[in-house]
Order: structure tokens, then sequence, then C-alpha cells
């Protein structure tokens, strides 16, 4: 299956401790994942001295980590609320959906052209995946599963600029489905993943464009009108009710993954 992480970012750290960056990359992936796992709310503030504490680094570190996401767009800065987790709005959230409406009919075109058995069976794999995580209830790893399916497609077209832009795009995406209450079940359908894939594998382009076309327009009409967020400070169970690996288990190196 693809190994291809959408939430690994390449970024030159200062020389610190090994277990100073290895958490310090923890928290940013921590981050992440609960944005994706739908864990972590629009509007959720992000106290530094809090960071600082649950993941034991500097204040330095926490600033770097937020800094990252906000120039992500998945953290943004208001008077008087500091760093919170972003809620985009109405017309960010069309704006996404027409990205992704120019990109990925293309990009299923592409695979219906050049496809090996391999991806079709990670495809698969992934479908299936998904499908076992909405027969057991597990809500958050169905998430996982359906957007790494969307980046799984990207990776497979072998288009570098392609694969960043989808990491960013499945990432907003989840921030827009979060702000505008949308349910998963609805949203990204498991029989429209395997409508999709069919079409990939009898190399039926127009059909895998229409097919994914028409699936993102129903993730779009999922949508409801944005709702106010509520902040929460509740950190403890958004970040660190996942299960953390140990810092020393993080790759070190010069570059770090980030």
């Amino acid at each position: 299956m693809t190994n291809y992480d959408p939430y690994a970012r390449e970024i030159s750290v200062e020389e610190s401790s090994d277990d100073a960056t290895a958490r310090t990359i923890l928290m940013y992936s921590q981050i992440v994942s609960s944005i994706v796992e739908h864990r972590i709310a629009p509007g959720t503030r992000f106290r530094e001295e809090r960071l600082a504490d649950l993941f034991k680094v500097s204040r330095t570190q926490v600033r770097k980590v937020l800094q990252r996401l906000e120039l992500e767009g998945l953290v943004s800065r208001q008077p008087r609320k500091g760093v919170t987790v972003a809620a985009p709005t109405a017309q960010e959230t069309k704006d996404i959906f027409e990205a992704r409406r120019l990109i990925e009919p293309w990009i299923v075109e592409q695979l219906c052209q050049n496809c090996s058995r391999k991806h079709i069976l990670d495809f698969k794999k992934i479908i299936k995946e998904e499908n076992q995580a909405h027969q057991k209830g597990e809500r958050h790893l169905a998430v996982r599963w359906s957007g790494e399916f969307h980046r799984s497609l990207a990776s497979a077209a072998h288009n570098q600029a392609l694969i960043k832009t989808m990491g960013e795009l499945t990432l907003r995406t989840c921030l827009a489905l979060l702000a505008n209450k949308a349910s998963t079940q609805v949203t990204c359908r498991n029989q429209e993943h395997r409508e999709i894939i069919e079409a990939i594998e009898h190399k039926d382009n127009k059909a895998a464009a229409r097919l994914m076309l028409a699936h993102l327009q129903h993730i779009e009409d999922s949508l409801e009108l944005p709702s106010k967020t509520e902040s929460t400070d509740d950190l403890d169970l958004l970040l660190l009710g996942l299960p953390l690996a140990s810092p020393k288990t993080v790759k070190q190196s010069k570059t770090r993954r980030l």
C-alpha cells in the first residue's frame, strides 16, 4: 500500500536534543491527526503554555509548530482568542471544492491510462478498511481511510505537485466538514469510492471522471452553512487521547520530517 504521508513536512531544525525535537514532531503530527480524524473541532484554542506542558517542549518549539500550521491554513490567530483551529468560511469551502473538481477528475483519467495492478489492489484495501471501520462504528478511523483514498489516488498519478496539493486540500476539506457539521457517513460514501476504482480498473476515463465529480458534489451538498464555533481548551482529550508513540521512535536526521 502507498506509504505516502500527507502530513509529513520537511523542515530544517536548529540544533537541539533529539528528545525535544522528536516531541516537537510528535506534537505537530498529533494535532494534524486530530484534525484529520475529526477529534478536534474548529475554534479549539491552542495555548502555548498548555501545549508546552503536554508535550514537554519549550514554548519556542510550540511557536514553531503553530507558525507552520498557520502557514498551512490549519490554524488562525484571532483577537482575544489567540491561535485556534481554523474554521473555513462558506466562500473558502466553495474554493476548496472548486479546486478539487479541477484536479481529481484529471487524476482518475490519468490512472485509467496508466495504473498498475498493485495500485488497484492498494485502492481496494483502503476501501475495505474504510468499510470495516464504518461497520465497527469507528468513525475517526473511517474518516482517516476516506481521506487516504483520495490522497492515494494522487500519489498513484506520480505528480509530486499534485500530491502536495491534494494533501493540503484534503486537510482543508476535513476542517470544512467539521465547520459545516457534515456527517462522515453521508459525505464520503464507500460505495462511490468502489465505483470510481471499478471505472479505473476498466480504463473508462469518462466514467471515472464523471463519478469523481458526482462524488465531490455529494460531499459539498452534504454541508450546512458554517455555524459559530465554540472555543475549547480540552487538549488532553483531543490530543493525548490518541495513542502516543515514544519520541525515541521518531527518526532523527539533520532534515526532519514534520
